[in-house]
């Protein structure tokens, strides 16, 4: 099933999160509410590479409810890697804006293979290490990346999943 095809099955509950426990020790998140592009790339690329995902879709406080969530996940799972993927506010003329926690293991290799993978699926990224670290855990890399909000449409929206995938994928080599 193509990317176009599967995101129409997609549905979300009432429940504060919806949760997906994987098999690789990747997990996507989408810690903010009303961002449906955000929760259809999280759940299309968690469902490819078998990875975890959790999705807030309420209303909910990110320090009492949804940290302490994804902590037990990371510490349930032996999750390395944490996606968050977030819709930015405003147009910076990138597709997508990469961010990092200053305790990624191999920031160099892992952006550049990143940035790599964004170039093959025609995604203009750009690289800010400074990520305000709100999901900084020991030993977990994260990776936030924030989509332009003028790149939302269907094409976009499968080019930048496809780019994370083929990373996710190489990630989990290393």
């Amino acid at each position: 099933m193509n990317f176009k095809e599967e995101i129409k099955n997609y549905n979300f509950s009432n429940s504060p999160f919806i949760i997906k426990m994987g098999l690789t020790p990747v997990i996507v998140i989408t810690p903010n509410i009303n961002e449906i592009n955000s929760h259809i790339i999280a759940q299309y690329i968690s469902n490819v590479t078998e990875s975890s995902f959790l999705i807030n879709i309420n209303e909910t406080n990110l320090d009492e409810n949804f940290k302490p969530l994804l902590l037990n996940i990371i510490n349930t799972q032996n999750i390395k890697l944490i996606i968050n993927l977030i819709i930015g506010d405003q147009d910076n003329g990138f597709d997508v804006t990469v961010k990092t926690s200053k305790n990624l293991n191999a920031i160099f290799q892992t952006i550049k293979t990143l940035n790599q993978n964004f170039n093959q699926n025609n995604i203009k990224s750009i690289y800010n290490k400074n990520y305000q670290e709100i999901f900084k855990y020991n030993s977990v890399d994260v990776i936030q990346i924030e989509i332009n909000p003028t790149c939302t449409n269907l094409d976009h929206l499968e080019n930048i999943s496809k780019s994370l995938i083929d990373f996710i994928v190489e990630y989990m080599k290393n």
